[in-house]
């Protein structure tokens, strides 16, 4: 008998080790409200599309075009970090951390 409630307490305890932490990753929203997240995600793509376009002038042998999607890669991950700073930025305004209040 006390094997078997022992193995009934272990497989409990193993049970909400699993669902705790993955009740968490739900339990917040994502920071920024639904228009930032998708600008995020629209930039990001966009981004991507750089990557590739730059990508296939290299292989072309096209350097001088692939300078130029560098600078466009550049500035589009600086609007990307900006978006991001603001997305930041406005979640902490709406739900304040214990850290930014400090005097």
């Amino acid at each position: 008998m006390r094997k078997k409630s022992t193995s009934i307490i272990s497989i409990g305890l193993m049970a909400a080790a699993i669902a705790i932490p993955s009740g968490r990753a739900f339990a917040a929203d994502p920071p920024g409200n639904r228009e930032q997240r998708q600008e995020l995600r629209e930039d990001l793509q966009e981004l991507q599309r750089l990557r590739r376009a730059r990508d296939r002038e290299l292989r072309q042998g096209d350097y001088q075009d692939a300078r130029e999607y560098n600078e466009k890669i550049r500035d589009q991950r600086k609007e990307i970090q900006q978006d991001r700073r603001d997305i930041n930025r406005s979640d902490r305004d709406w739900y304040p951390d214990w850290r930014w209040g400090r005097d």
